[in-house]
């Protein structure tokens, strides 16, 4: 009989402490580890229903995985394990230092368009941008006695991780549309 790998969280479900500055090495050994030992092909002449749970648990693990190995998806989980979710679709207030910081950006990358070292410095830049916030992410999420004003910087924090992502996406199509 196959015993189900979830326990409570992504976390418990890699074993590790539920933690945003967590050590992603650490998070890979384990996602092998239960990807081999979850895999369904380990499972080929189990029943049914132990080989639909096998692929079940592979893809749970998958998603776990891909949640937890991303700084901003973690952010995000990990809000939703306090209750808080980012309601994109309807929250549209944004910091207004941030939103000029981000129309200051966009135009900046209007203007590299065409130089592969002005996308660079971009780039560079919305790397230091996206680790700032990643860092203080790791402060908030990481204390033990969040606040819920705390949490709510938080979950700003998280918001404009997604447009720094967006962002570094845009470089990159522009640096690949140069080559």
């Amino acid at each position: 009989m196959m015993h189900t790998p979830l326990e409570n969280d992504f976390f418990d479900l890699f074993g590790i402490g539920r933690t945003y500055s967590l050590d992603r090495r650490l998070l890979r050994d384990r996602f092998r580890e239960l990807q081999k030992k979850f895999h369904p092909d380990n499972f080929a002449s189990a029943s049914d229903h132990e080989r639909r749970l096998s692929a079940q648990y592979a893809a749970l693990i998958n998603e776990a995985y891909t949640t937890l190995n991303d700084p901003m998806q973690r952010g995000k989980y990990m809000l939703s394990l306090h209750g808080i979710n980012l309601d994109e679709e309807h929250d549209t207030g944004m910091d207004p230092e941030f939103l000029m910081q981000q129309i200051e950006l966009r135009e900046e990358l209007d203007d590299a368009q065409s130089s592969i070292d002005a996308l660079a410095r971009l780039s560079a830049r919305i790397s230091d941008e996206f680790s700032k916030r990643e860092a203080s992410i790791g402060e908030i999420l990481d204390n033990t006695s969040e606040q819920e004003s705390q949490l709510e910087t938080a979950r700003h924090l998280v918001r404009e991780l997604q447009f720094l992502v967006r962002m570094r996406s845009e470089i990159e199509d522009a640096e690949e549309a140069l080559f």
